[in-house]
């Protein structure tokens, strides 16, 4: 889409001074090139109809393009570009709003060689497919999605840099809420699988927040003094008042905002009755300039007809929905959220270990249905009447055991996994199993991507089949964390690493219905695949590649810190009684959940330096002063607010304290081991070309 253009003809202009004029209203009759133009005058001038309303327009611009948002009615929907044609305020005028008073700014299409790619439309070519089995699902081309840092960098360092300069104007929330929303489009890009369109959609809404934050950055340091000041500024004479700011610009009906945006030299479009044009010089009458924009094919992304996003004529409410329809897009779900049930932890009569938890915890936290049905679980054993009929408590502890050939708390000590971190390691090995569990929830056991011993504890022949499958399908599986995650028992997610997925047994049978259930698992995305139902499967074999131990150690890492990612914010959900993603996400490397990329394998809590890892261990610590435990909270993190310097040794102590209080805390709150992180040695990338 090509912007609004000056008008370049002599033919023209001189045309627009001897056509007769549509209205009653002569614009050219105070025509005076020899006078300097104010607020109120035209450089062009142009006539737009509301209804039967006439109105004229005049500018400090060469060209007037038509507002089709004053038109009624009027629906806002996305166009095959996945943008919002005439009605985006990256491309296209608004009307001012003084919430909005920054959008003028939005630099204009081609101005800033440095943020073409802000306008740049992805293609099919720009789209990376995985594996060859939910071909409909990939990521935006690297080399493209490079692109996009230089510009996000240099910006978001200006912001941050602005907290020192001018801590008052840095400290609106609007900043931190464009810089969070377009980290967020960031990381979906670089990491997410997702469909083609999906992709379209978070470029452009990329694209869209960092424009917003450019303008905004402008608006604040730049423009927003001399448009404050307006009233002191007097009117340019000569080539100066040719010299206008590079940006969109905006429409408005306000005298003073008309001043001050004349004032700022940004261009601005003033919209009068025909019946109130008194002594305006206006030099030139020339057409609206349309747009050409095409509308959504209905067939185009097999959606049917695009949902209107809003109607109306309130641009305020317009930019609002536009906004939100990005930022409410799911892209994150918790799988825990719908298996678990929250219990209120039991008093200490009836458990073992002391509960230890702030009075704000207990004061601000409010059981949600599934918290009360849970409890009423717990209820119904206490207050069983039947002392027979009670289970002991040797009984329920060997009930919340996983029943599994390997104990889970124990590290697997194969080549063929990763290393652990230590202090995570030692941790599980020391979770105090004899404190009864909160829950008695049989989904608590389940995980929500394969255990990572799962893939690699097994004879050689299976480890090559369950890690080729997992290349196959893996990136499916991350899709539905990002749409209807689900969690799996050890035996189901063995049964997909088998290649048992597809039909099996007479229709209505157990291993019929079984088979059915697993691809369920998966049928978001094969279904933005266009796949009706797996086919090869299970893949024989001698067709299975054998991966080196290098690629196999990267497969288990990716797998594990998902994992332990998506773990780690389940716990501080049900142990806090907070939904705080956010701040839970401080505790990784790249402050990010899904599609983790092995670059940071040796970052966050993976990184070999103490120091490195010790930002990551405190974040976690400070998230566990609202946890409620049955199991005491150490010492060391209790005081970590008072604590501002840190050595090495006050370091190794946190980190073993944390990672004790954590893996204790979740065999408390999900009655199982937790899957911790590990670090690949590697560099990563050395090995190309096998899968």
């Amino acid at each position: 889409m090509s912007g609004p253009k000056a008008p370049t003809s002599n033919n023209e202009e001189e045309n627009s001074l001897r056509k007769p004029h549509p209205h009653s209203v002569n614009l050219l009759r105070n025509r005076n090139l020899d006078i300097p133009l104010g607020p109120f005058d035209g450089n062009v001038g142009a006539f737009t109809e509301l209804g039967a309303k006439h109105y004229f327009i005049t500018t400090n611009t060469d060209y007037v393009p038509a507002l089709p948002s004053l038109k009624l009615p009027h629906a806002v929907y996305l166009r095959s570009d996945m943008r919002y044609g005439t009605d985006d305020p990256t491309l296209w005028p608004q009307q001012w709003t003084s919430d909005y008073c920054h959008m003028p700014l939005i630099p204009r299409r081609g101005a800033v060689s440095a943020l073409d790619i802000m306008w740049w439309n992805p293609t099919q070519d720009d789209f990376q497919v995985g594996s060859a089995v939910t071909r409909g699902l990939g990521r935006l081309h690297r080399s493209q999605f490079a692109k996009f840092l230089p510009p996000i960098t240099h910006l978001v360092a200006q912001c941050k840099e602005l907290r020192t300069t001018n801590p008052k104007i840095a400290s609106l929330p609007l900043f931190g809420e464009l810089i969070q929303h377009m980290m967020m489009l960031v990381e979906q890009l670089e990491t997410l699988p997702t469909t083609f369109v999906k992709m379209v959609f978070a470029v452009t809404s990329l694209q869209r927040a960092f424009l917003e934050l450019h303008a905004l950055y402008s608006y604040m340091t730049v423009y927003k003094p001399r448009m404050t000041n307006y009233l002191t500024t007097g009117s340019e004479t000569g080539s100066e008042k040719h010299v206008l700011a590079a940006v969109v610009g905006a429409f408005t009906t306000k005298p003073a905002v008309a001043q001050q945006l004349s004032a700022a030299k940004v261009p601005f479009w003033f919209i009068r009755p025909v019946e109130v044009f008194d002594n305006e010089n206006i030099l030139r009458v020339v057409a609206l300039q349309e747009p050409r924009f095409d509308l959504l094919d209905p067939d185009a992304h097999g959606s049917g007809a695009p949902p209107i996003l809003y109607s109306g004529n309130s641009t305020l409410e317009k930019i609002r929905a536009i906004q939100q329809a990005a930022v409410h897009t799911p892209w994150y779900r918790d799988p825990f959220e719908t298996g678990f049930t929250r219990a209120r932890s039991p008093s200490p009569a009836h458990g073992s270990g002391a509960l230890t938890s702030s009075a704000s915890h207990s004061q601000r936290y409010k059981p949600c249905m599934y918290t009360i049905m849970q409890r009423r679980t717990w209820l119904t054993v206490l207050a069983t009447t039947d002392d027979a009929a009670k289970p002991s408590a040797n009984m329920l502890v060997k009930q919340s055991v996983p029943k599994t050939q390997r104990d889970k708390f124990t590290p697997l000590d194969i080549p063929e996994m990763p290393p652990s971190i230590s202090s995570m390691s030692n941790a599980l090995t020391q979770v105090d199993r004899s404190i009864i569990p909160y829950t008695s929830n049989d989904g608590d056991k389940k995980y929500v991507l394969p255990e990572p011993a799962l893939l690699i504890n097994t004879t050689p022949e299976r480890r090559r089949k369950f890690l080729h499958h997992w290349n196959l399908l893996g990136d499916g599986f991350i899709y539905t964390l990002t749409q209807q995650p689900q969690l799996l028992r050890p035996q189901e997610w063995r049964d997909i690493l088998e290649g048992l997925m597809t039909e099996r047994g007479a229709h209505g049978s157990k291993t019929h219905k079984r088979s059915e259930k697993l691809v369920d698992c998966i049928r978001p995305a094969l279904e933005a695949s266009n796949i009706s139902h797996l086919e090869g499967f299970p893949v024989p074999i001698e067709c299975c590649p054998q991966l080196s131990l290098t690629r196999t150690h990267e497969i288990v890492w990716q797998v594990a810190e998902t994992s332990f990612r998506f773990e780690l914010c389940a716990l501080d959900r049900r142990a806090s009684g907070r939904a705080r993603l956010n701040n839970v996400k401080r505790c990784f490397a790249g402050d990010m959940l899904v599609g983790v990329p092995l670059e940071m394998s040796q970052r966050g809590w993976a990184a070999p330096m103490l120091e490195d890892r010790h930002r990551y261990v405190a974040s976690t610590a400070v998230l566990m002063l609202d946890w409620t435990t049955k199991s005491p909270r150490p010492r060391i993190i209790e005081r970590i607010a008072d604590r501002h310097q840190w050595t090495t040794d006050n370091m190794q102590e946190l980190e073993a304290a944390v990672a004790r209080h954590y893996t204790q805390a979740f065999w408390e709150y999900f009655g199982r081991a937790a899957v911790v992180p590990m670090r690949l040695e590697h560099d990563v990338g050395k090995e190309e070309g096998e899968l």
